[in-house]
Order: C-alpha cells, then structure tokens, then sequence
C-alpha cells in the first residue's frame, strides 16, 4: 500500500495525502458511495432513547426492527436488533464484549466492485465473515473482518 504525501513519503495504495495539505489530510483512493455506522441493540427502545438524548431526530421503528438515521455528508447511522442481525447472518452471536457491538458498513458504485473488494481483502489475509450475495433487499453484500475483528460490510444497489 501506497501513500503519497506533500513531502513525497509513501504510506498506502489506498490513500493519498493530499498536495500541500497537512500531513492528517488524506484522500481515499476508493470512490465510496456512503457509509453505514451500524450498531446491534440488545434493546432497540433504549438505544434509540439514548441516541435521541444526545440530541438525533431518531424515528420510530415502522416494520422490521431496523432504524436508520440520515447523518451529514450522505452517511447513515442504523439500529437492529440481535434478532436482525442473527437472521442476517447465521449462528452469529452477541459479542461477549460490550466494546464490540458496531459494525461500519461501505457502500461502493457496483455490485463487482463488492466482489472485488472481498476478494482483495481476504487475500491479504483478513477474514471473510460474509462471501458475496444478491440480498433479497436488493443489494449486493458482503462483509469481512478487521484486524480486531470488526465488521466492515460492503454492499452496492443490484441492477434493476
């Protein structure tokens, strides 16, 4: 991985220190199309109560246990239940960890661009929790793991 910066140092492939910029300004080298912070509650109310304290206009569920918050710049903070995600992901349990119940979802500009990531990832060693698929909500998805084990899903609209 390579990085560029103003001083000509490289660092990473997958980003780039911006010209003349200070060093902690960097530009992806990936064209995300949105992201997703994704927190799994163990008691939906109380976290959405708690997350409207701090002051988001958080809605009421309407349907499934999902709830999705529109945050500045395009991104989304979402709700689920352990339920939802259990039966997104099968024999996932609760983390033991209370640290560790976030998972950070990507979107990309298309559905090979999905496959492609995963494939790049888990070549590189890192583990592959979800192989890519046309979700039935009509997405294609996949997730895989950091270092720490944190999620990181990929997912892009399929074609209609």
């Amino acid at each position: 991985m390579l990085c560029s910066g103003a001083n000509g140092a490289h660092v990473s492939d997958s980003f780039t220190i911006a010209t003349g910029a200070p060093p902690y300004r960097v530009v992806m080298g990936i064209r995300l199309t949105s992201a997703v912070f994704q927190i799994f509650a163990n008691d939906l109310q109380r976290s959405l109560d708690f997350y409207r304290l701090l002051g988001l206009s958080v809605p009421d569920p309407d349907g499934p246990p999902h709830v999705a918050v529109e945050l500045p710049g395009g991104n989304t903070l979402s709700f689920d239940t352990e339920e939802t995600i259990a039966g997104m992901h099968p024999g996932w349990e609760p983390p033991a960890a209370s640290s560790s119940r976030i998972a950070l979802a990507f979107g990309v500009d298309s559905p090979a661009r999905v496959d492609a990531l995963f494939e790049k990832v888990t070549a590189a060693g890192h583990a592959g929790t979800l192989q890519p698929y046309d979700a039935p909500w009509g997405q294609r998805y996949a997730t895989v793991a950091d270092p720490d084990g944190n999620w990181v899903d990929l997912f892009a609209p399929l074609a209609t």
